[in-house]
Parts: C-alpha cells; structure tokens; sequence
C-alpha cells in the first residue's frame, strides 16, 4: 500500500480535494462546559452546563512551483469553498477531513491562507493553509428574527 493523501470532502459543494503535502499533525481539541456554582469560595463547585463539539486543526502545506501554476486556482479555491454559503442551502457545506482511517465531519471554522512563494510574474506557487472544522453530525440554519 502506498501513501495515503489526506482528503477534504465537501460534497454539498462540489469539494473533493487530496492535500498536496499530508500534514505532519492534527489537532483534536475537546473542552466541556463548567460554571462555578458559588463564586464567594476558593475552590467553588462546578456546574456541568452543557458539552462542547471537537475542533480539528491542521496546518496545510501547497507547492506548485514545479509547475508554475497559481497554488490558488489548482487548491486553495476548493478548500475556501467549504467556508462558504452553498446555494439552495443558505450555509457553508458539511465537511468530512479524511487521512487513511482518521475521518473528522463537521463544518469549517476558519481557513488562513499564508503565501510563501511566488513566480517573478507574481503568481501564487507555495501556501501554508491553517484549515479549522468544528465537529458535526448535521448543520442547520438558525430561523431569522423579524
């Protein structure tokens, strides 16, 4: 078996993209919500509130300087489409990060592209992509107030 690209699979959108360069980490934070109940002592008991989704980051690495093509148009453009609205639906798309048998669904919190090489014409050839997703079984819209 060969090597296994990383994946980022937005089908609402149209998305299905290999990472260029699998990422060296993944980051999968988790936090629970606690309210102190009486706030006058040192050590006040806490208070469940409620539980919190998962967070994946990932720092993602692009190169097209071999060849000469806008790092932007061949990946970047794909991976921005999964932080944006989806006509028909009115939110950005369900969005399911996959690495051999790491898979990650939910939405898109952020993407951060960084530019790190450029052609002498001045196209895009190498970025760093700071790609964050918040944990999902499923995404609605909220109900507009009037």
């Amino acid at each position: 078996m060969g090597l296994v690209k990383a994946k980022i699979v937005a089908a609402e959108a149209g998305v299905n993209l290999d990472v260029h360069i699998n990422p060296k980490e993944l980051q999968v934070d988790k936090t629970v919500s606690w309210t102190a109940k009486n706030s006058h002592s040192e050590d006040p008991k806490q208070e469940f509130k409620e539980p919190q989704s998962s967070n994946l980051t990932v720092t993602l690495y692009f190169d097209t300087y071999e060849e000469k093509k806008d790092v932007y148009k061949k990946y970047i453009e794909d991976i921005e489409k999964t932080a944006k609205m989806v006509s028909g639906l009115g939110r950005p798309p369900m969005v399911i990060f996959q690495w051999g048998k790491f898979n990650f669904t939910g939405v898109t919190e952020s993407v951060s592209q960084k530019y790190t090489m450029f052609l002498e014409d001045g196209t895009r050839v190498r970025c760093e992509v700071a790609f964050k997703m918040r944990s999902a079984s499923a995404a609605e819209v909220s109900a507009k107030k009037s």
